[in-house]
């Protein structure tokens, strides 16, 4: 019997995938995030395929602003939606491990950093909200998730496609811990029959297979 906290998960799943393609054959998530490898043209790539009815997309943190038509906005930390306000016109859905003071943003249960959790509503953090938004991709029923800005690249994970974070947001990370976990969920996820691409030509998330947005989507 599921519990009233996992029932009403489903009603939110349910609200967030009614207006996105998640009932397509191949069940596309695309996950743009900060990385440096996020272009321009990748981003008209992916809203061509999204007005087209071929894929869901997540926004992670930043990303929404260029990617405007997600269907779904993820940030881990408290501080960033207080510092951009809780993006009140974004329509899509919006996801939070940390309590916040919007009562548009749903506050996932985080439980614990590594793995992954099958309980709607419940998410390990691999301590970054990209590793995050792959888990939530899971729970939306992805069947193939799409890699855009997941990097993990450089001193610190520091530099984004957009600069620097405002300051207090701009914190050092452990990059190779974060591959670690990561590598660990997509290990995981492909044994659930879930297939995880990189598009991201700078990102060093060499265990996944590259592919091309433009011929994938």
């Amino acid at each position: 019997m599921r519990s009233a906290g996992s029932l009403a998960w489903v009603l939110v799943l349910s609200a967030c995938t009614a207006n996105s393609p998640l009932n397509t054959v191949e069940n596309i998530v695309v996950i743009v995030a900060g990385g440096p490898s996020v272009t321009v043209s990748d981003v008209r790539t992916i809203g061509m395929a999204r007005a087209a009815g071929k894929c869901t997309v997540i926004a992670v943190n930043d990303a929404v602003f260029p990617c405007w038509f997600a269907d779904h906005l993820h940030a881990c930390d408290r501080r960033w939606w207080i510092e951009n306000s809780g993006v009140p016109g974004f329509r899509g859905f919006k996801t939070s491990l940390e309590t916040v003071p919007f009562h548009d943003v749903k506050v996932l249960r985080n439980t614990g950093i590594d793995g992954y959790d099958p309980q709607l509503g419940c998410l390990r953090s691999g301590s970054n909200s990209g590793y995050q938004a792959v888990h939530l991709a899971a729970h939306l029923g992805a069947k193939k998730i799409i890699l855009l800005g997941l990097d993990y690249s450089d001193d610190g994970a520091r530099m984004h496609w957009f600069g620097h974070h405002r300051p207090g947001m701009d914190k050092h990370s452990n990059v190779v811990e974060w591959r670690r976990l990561l590598q660990d969920l997509t290990e995981i996820l492909n044994g659930m029959g879930i297939q995880i691409l990189n598009a991201g030509i700078k990102s060093t998330l060499t265990w996944l297979p590259r592919i091309d947005l433009g011929q994938e989507l």
